[in-house]
């Protein structure tokens, strides 16, 4: 009995080796019966010394049966689990969100817009080109900015096109038109200023203006461009970008000197229109841009308002030719607009307005026109939109007659007499109840930038309802037209409101391009 038990033990305790293998011993006693590995892998271990039998056959260092984990050496960057940490307490005062609560929402709804406006700019400039951007604007213009202007007009405008061709313009407008759409698309996003996404198209609107101004230098240096029809074409789209901008709309009147001194060397503004008919779109856009930017500058600095009077026909019979975008003013009010400019220029710098009547009676003749003039005579000539076009009519001939006294009256060529008081006071209720009623038209709302500027100096005496409304329009104008415009004239009314000023050259002091 006692052999065969001694037999049995010796079997549990040793393995014959084979031929070749060297002697592997079965542990006994003592440490740990299972491997590392084996216990990592959650297998059976067959507890073999000193390498475990199944680490060998697939061919893993066996780590071995000590008490204590040896440590495994790893290759950079191959680390498979780190050390549990316990959770820092919450901080007294502080509370964690809990699952579903409007805290955690709103934490989760704030890291995916932060992941999605990263990744708005994972791919940088170094991924574009130019070509990318001119592209993707002439896109954007087509499919954005187009059909929103045709969807806000009141009749077909030949300023309003799509863009086609891009790819044979000369630089300078190709870059031009790309600023303006980068432009518009910063305006109409609704973001804040320190916005990565903004930022990013930011930078891009000033790397195409460069090029754009890099380009146009390289043109009027040239004296075979210099006078050509794309090189006025260039400065125009130039102008209109810089005019869309907070940051460059300050700029317009550089671009307006740089367009006459080209012009001149064509013989100037009547010689250009009359030699090249087909560039009256972008003449009348000029002369569109002078005349009301010179309404809201001081009378003593305007923009060549002599010369505008000097072409006053040819500018009436050009801006009759077809209706200019969101400005649906009666020719004859806009051609007496350039004529108040002139009055207040002669006036303001002593000139003589003429040898058989004084600045008063030119005046009060300007304003017997304006008043004179029939909205609904001039609203029965068009084959369409009727009601609108006459509804437009009163508010353009209130807003000059305001503009016409109150300008004239600063300048010293009208005196303020209680007669003008008493217009002025009737003018400015109509104007104000216009403008409340052309708000609520979806298409009139975009047209009525100049008039609510006119309302809004005279709402300094008026409710603050009235000054408010005025505030809030020119700021959703801003914003629905995507141009920064609108948004200066507001600032300019404000800070008149706020003042102990009174006339019209101490609220607009400084000359001011408003509307486009």
């Amino acid at each position: 009995m006692a052999s065969n038990d001694s037999r049995r033990l010796a079997l549990a305790t040793v393995t014959l080796p084979s031929r070749n293998a060297p002697l592997q011993v079965i542990a006994t006693g003592g440490g740990r019966r299972q491997c590392w590995e084996c216990q990592r892998r959650r297998i059976v271990c067959d507890a073999v010394r000193p390498v475990c039998g199944k680490c060998k056959a697939t061919g893993v260092v066996c780590p071995g049966y000590e008490d204590k984990k040896p440590l495994t050496w790893l290759a950079p960057g191959k680390v498979k689990t780190r050390t549990w940490k316990r959770k820092t307490p919450a901080k007294k005062g502080e509370t964690t969100a809990t699952k579903g609560s409007p805290q955690a929402i709103a934490l989760a709804k704030a890291q995916r817009e932060q992941k999605e406006k990263e990744a708005a700019i994972v791919f940088g400039r170094d991924l574009r080109s130019d070509m990318c951007d001119i592209v993707e604007a002439t896109v954007y213009w087509n499919d954005q900015m187009y059909p929103d202007f045709s969807s806000k007009q009141l009749d077909t405008s030949p300023w309003i096109v799509p863009v086609r061709y891009i790819q044979y313009m000369p630089p300078a407008i190709q870059h031009g038109l790309v600023s303006m759409a980068l432009d518009h698309r910063i305006m109409t996003t609704g973001l804040r200023k320190d916005d990565p996404a903004v930022s990013d198209l930011r930078e891009r609107f000033h790397q195409h203006r460069c090029t754009a101004i890099k380009a146009l230098n390289e043109d009027v240096n040239n004296e075979r461009r210099r006078g050509a029809d794309l090189t006025l074409s260039g400065v125009v789209v130039f102008l209109y970008a810089d005019l869309m901008s907070s940051a460059t709309c300050h700029n317009w009147r550089h671009h307006m000197s740089g367009l006459y001194a080209l012009m001149d060397m064509r013989g100037g503004f009547l010689s250009v229109l009359r030699i090249t008919p087909y560039l009256g779109p972008i003449l009348l856009f000029m002369k569109i841009i002078e005349v009301l930017a010179n309404t809201t500058s001081p009378a003593n600095d305007q923009q060549y308002p002599l010369q505008s009077y000097k072409s006053i026909e040819e500018i009436g019979k050009l801006y009759a030719s077809g209706y200019y975008p969101f400005l649906p003013c009666p020719e004859e009010l806009f051609v007496n607009l350039v004529r108040i400019n002139r009055l207040r220029n002669l006036v303001a710098t002593g000139a003589t307005v003429s040898d058989a009547e004084s600045p008063r009676d030119a005046a009060e003749d300007l304003l017997e026109r304006i008043i004179e003039f029939s909205p609904e005579a001039w609203a029965e000539k068009k084959d369409d939109q009727k009601d609108r076009f006459l509804l437009m009519a009163k508010v353009y001939q209130s807003a000059a007659t305001l503009f016409a006294i109150s300008s004239l009256q600063g300048a010293g060529a009208l005196p303020p007499s209680s007669g003008w008081r008493a217009v002025k006071k009737i003018h400015y209720g109509r104007l104000i109840l216009l403008l409340e009623e052309s708000y609520r038209d979806n298409l009139l709302k975009h047209c009525i930038t100049w008039p609510l500027i006119v309302a809004g100096f005279e709402a300094k005496t008026g409710t603050p309802a009235a000054r408010s409304f005025v505030s809030r329009t020119l700021a959703e104008e801003s914003k629905g037209l995507g141009v920064y415009l609108p948004m200066g004239a507001k600032l300019t009314l404000e800070k008149f409101w706020s003042s102990g000023k009174n006339n019209w050259d101490e609220c607009f002091d400084e000359p001011n391009a408003f509307v486009m």
